[in-house]
């Protein structure tokens, strides 16, 4: 039996260094940057499992995770 997690990723462009810059409430540990939004994404989804997995492992709790993002655009 399964279970989704919906994960909350905040992306901002950092215009000085040129870089989008990913962080999330729900995932301690991820902090990632990187020079395009493309790049960025797979970082997230390889840095998402790699975290999730660890975390599972010092809590000697084993999980299957695949990881689908979704696009959300919020302009404010």
């Amino acid at each position: 039996m399964g279970a989704t997690l919906a994960i909350d990723i905040d992306v901002i462009y950092d215009d000085d260094a040129n870089v989008f810059i990913a962080t999330s409430k729900d995932v301690p540990g991820l902090i990632l940057e990187a020079e395009s939004f493309h790049d960025l994404r797979k970082e997230i989804e390889e840095a998402i499992l790699n975290l999730l997995n660890h975390d599972n492992h010092v809590k000697k709790r084993k999980t299957l995770a695949e990881l689908i993002i979704k696009n959300h655009i919020a302009i404010a």
